[in-house]
Order: structure tokens, then sequence, then C-alpha cells
């Protein structure tokens, strides 16, 4: 047979090349697995404050005024500040201040277990927003890029930290559970609470001072990026659209975070048990949620993913309160959650490789942060009305609008 026939003949690849073809598409960058389990332990403390906020009560004789003020503090410092960490992680690619994160939440551990005034407590929660503010930007660009090793797309990376981020929040009504109890004094208990936020940073040690560094992560400053290229940057149209997403359904799900507890406890006159099992199913629901929507916008349109999850969220907690069932819980957080990998991957592709923890703490940080600061006026509604009739207004209606907002984007895979 002659060579030019042998050329128009499919190559049969071996065994050993189709199996290294394989491991190439599935295999991870060794540095990726500490990084997951590192946003575990760091997401276990998320319902820490929902969980204590009736102790709180009735320690202090609080207002449910005071507690979204207080709920909208640890939003603020743990939300807020992440562009500037964003920034300064991006501009000098150091792994200095990502650890400092578990030392903050280990610090905010003691300060809530030894509390001894009011003005502790809150100093206490600054710190514990502080370390998620500190985490997530850094951890979050780190994750796109490891995604380059490997022929998954960006969205499924993002899925997968952001479901371990979920699994963490699933288990955190158990691990809280373990310390305290109805009664006040068992907040004292929360001084070993500190633990998972220390194996956070072995976790955190290990990813970012591997033996074989990417000369990305080393501290090397990047002259190329200033002030007014970011704002030229980040002022375009998908960008503040994604972030004003982001922001009214952070309204929905952060308030609900924040009043779960009090509503099951007071409003229906359940067991602090029951508060913990809502709880969890409001994590889990986001941890399958946040896993699922990632893959799922890698087959469909990103747009049109983030349009429905959101528009059928909010009948599902509607019908949450009206009811009084958290199986319609858990559903609404489920749909609700497949918006969070998809906004971080659209906004990480529309900006340059560069500035990636500027644009994840955009739609992770700031834009969670400006919804927050709308929970101090659900506790005043409450107050003077009732919590579940308060919750039917911010819960719903911010989804809603939030899932007219996608119509507007462009199709960004």
């Amino acid at each position: 047979m002659s060579n030019s026939l042998l050329k128009d003949i499919p190559q049969v690849q071996t065994f050993p090349e189709a199996k290294n073809q394989i491991s190439n598409t599935f295999t991870f960058d060794h540095r990726l697995w500490p990084l997951l389990g590192s946003h575990l332990f760091i997401d276990i403390y998320n319902s820490l404050f929902p969980l204590i906020t009736p102790l709180i009560i009735a320690k202090y004789h609080l207002s449910l005024t005071f507690i979204g003020f207080l709920s909208a503090l640890v939003n603020f410092s743990g939300s807020f500040m992440q562009p500037v960490y964003g920034y300064l992680s991006d501009r000098f690619k150091s792994a200095s201040l990502v650890l400092y994160a578990p030392f903050c939440i280990a610090l905010a551990c003691f300060g809530i277990a030894l509390m001894s005034n009011l003005y502790l407590l809150i100093l206490s929660l600054i710190l514990l927003g502080t370390g998620f503010s500190l985490y997530h930007p850094q951890a979050t660009s780190t994750v796109g890029l490891l995604s380059k090793n490997c022929k998954f797309n960006r969205s499924s990376f993002i899925s997968l930290f952001v479901a371990s981020g979920s699994l963490g929040s699933s288990i955190s009504p158990f691990f809280i559970l373990l310390f305290i109890s109805a009664n006040p004094a068992s907040l004292k208990n929360l001084v070993w609470a500190c633990i998972p936020a220390l194996i956070a940073y072995v976790f955190l040690y290990t990813t970012y001072y591997s033996s074989d560094k990417d000369l990305s992560l080393k501290k090397v400053k990047n002259k190329n990026i200033g002030f007014k290229q970011l704002i030229t940057i980040f002022s375009q149209k998908d960008l503040v659209l994604l972030s004003s997403i982001v922001a009214l359904r952070s309204v929905s799900i952060l308030t609900l975070i924040a009043f779960i507890s009090q509503l099951i406890t007071h409003s229906w006159h359940e067991s602090l048990k029951l508060a913990g099992f809502a709880t969890l199913l409001l994590n889990a629901g986001s941890f399958f949620g946040g896993l699922s929507g990632g893959f799922i916008s890698h087959k469909i349109s990103p747009k049109l993913v983030l349009a429905f999850s959101l528009t059928v969220s909010a009948p599902c907690l509607f019908a949450f309160l009206i009811y009084k069932s958290i199986l319609f819980l858990a559903l609404g957080t489920f749909f609700s959650a497949w918006s969070n990998s998809v906004c971080v991957s659209m906004s990480q592709n529309i900006v340059p490789n560069k500035v990636q923890g500027f644009a994840s703490s955009l739609t992770m940080g700031f834009a969670w942060g400006a919804g927050a600061m709308i929970i101090p006026f659900v506790g005043i509604m409450a107050d003077a009305t009732s919590l579940n009739e308060a919750l039917k207004y911010f819960l719903p209606i911010p989804l809603l609008l939030a899932g007219f907002l996608c119509l507007l984007l462009k199709d960004n895979n």
C-alpha cells in the first residue's frame, strides 16, 4: 500500500496514548484539592451568626432591627472590603492576605465565646466577616488560574469551588450545634470552634507554598494595571449587570440566612433544632445548586440558566413562607444557587486575566455587601408588622427583578 493511501487512513491510538489523553482531560492541578478543602472549612462558619442570633437576643434583649444591623455589619466586613483585597492580590500576587483569613475567623470564635459586652461581640463579628473577605477573592481567582491545566471549562471548576464552600455551609449547622444549646451561657463553648479554621490554614499553606510554585502565584508586582484602568474595565455593561444581579439575589438570600433561626423559633414557635435542620436544608440546596449551575451552563446558554434559576426560585421561597414547608426552602435555595458559579465565571471571562481577583470580588463580594445593606430595613419592617410578613416581600421580589436583568446580558461562556 502506498504512503499516500496510508495518510488517508485514520490512525488508531495505542492504549497508552488514549490513557494519557483521558488523564490530561480529567486530571486536576494538585494544588486545587487543598484549595477546595480550605473553602469547605472556611465556609463552615457561614451559619455561625444566624444560629446564635436567638441566644444573642436573649442575652442582650436586642430587637430584630438591631439583629438586622449586626447581620449587615458581618456582610459589610465580609463583602464590601473584598474588592480592596482582590485588587491588592492582583497587583502584588501575594499569598499573605489569604493566609490571614483563618486566623481572623479563629479570633472571632474566641471573641464570641468569651465576650463580656456587646462591643466585644461587634468586634468579633467584624473579624468574622474580615476572614471571609480576605479569603474569597484570591482563592477564587486561583481556581480560575488552575483551571487552565485541565480541559474542563472555567465555570465547571468554579462550580466545584462553590460547591465545596456550600458543602461546608451544609455541615455548618451540625458543627455549630455541637457547641451551643438553648442556654445563652453555651456560647462559651464556641472557643473550640476555631479548629476548622486552623485546618483551613494548613490547606492554604499547601496550595500557595507547594514545592513547584507557579510564577503567577509569586509575590510579583503588577505594574500594568492602575486604578483608572480598573474603572474602565469594570464599567462594562455586562459586568455592571452581573453585579446588579448578584446584589438583588443577595438581598433575598442574605435576608433569609439572617432571619431563618428567628423565623422558626419565634415566629413559628418551633425548636432551635428545627431551625438548625432548616439551615442545613438551606445550605444543602445551595451546595447541590452551586454544583449544578456551572455544568448546566456549559451545555446551555449561561444567560438562560441565570434567568431560569432566579425566576423559579422566587415562587419556591414564597411557598416556603405561606405553607411553612422546608421542602420549598430547599428547592428555592437549590435553584437560586445555580447563579453563583455562573455569575463568577461570566465575570472572569469578561475581564483580562491579570484582574481575575478583582472581578471575583465584585460578583462574590461587593455585590453581596450591597445587597446586605437592605437587611436592617427588613428588621425595621418585621418589628412594625411581623417577620413572616416582611419576608414575603424581601424574598421573592428581588429574585424576580434579578431574573429580568438576566435577559439584558449577552451570552458569554
